[in-house]
């Protein structure tokens, strides 16, 4: 009878450790989980700085223009696409939709007043333009 007492004791012991042994493996895991997630965020949000502040680059790098109209336009646009392209980065898509339309705002604007400007200043706005338009389709 002490002999099975002592095997139902072992028994008991053994199954109550490897219970323990599951529950810290899945806390184990939780844990790895929840450090490669903040990795993860920390690296998104560090790659959607890097995409900004290029994009920052190009707006304080803004060329003047003999039209002052053409000079006002360009400053809203440049902001229009900064926070583009943080709604993108973070993916706000209803911001990103309504930015989409302002931009298309801007776009019959830009029209008229490359009209009127010279052909020197209608290049440096087009190649000014593309530029921002290449680095928000990154």
């Amino acid at each position: 009878m002490n002999k099975f007492f002592i095997a139902v004791a072992a028994i008991t012991v053994v199954s109550f450790s490897s219970c323990k042994s599951k529950k810290e493996k899945v806390d184990e895991n939780v844990e790895n989980t929840q450090k490669q997630l903040e990795e993860t965020v920390t690296d998104q949000i560090k790659k959607g700085q890097e995409n900004v502040d290029k994009i920052d680059d190009f707006i304080n790098d803004i060329p003047t223009f003999s039209s002052p109209e053409a000079n006002e336009w360009i400053k809203k646009y440049g902001e229009l696409a900064k926070e583009m392209k943080v709604a993108a980065t973070t993916g706000d898509q209803d911001k990103l939709a309504e930015l989409t339309k302002q931009a298309v705002d801007l776009s019959s604007e830009l029209r008229k007043i490359t009209q009127k400007l010279t052909p020197e200043d209608a290049k440096k706005l087009n190649d000014w333009t593309s530029k921002i338009q290449n680095e928000l389709s990154k």
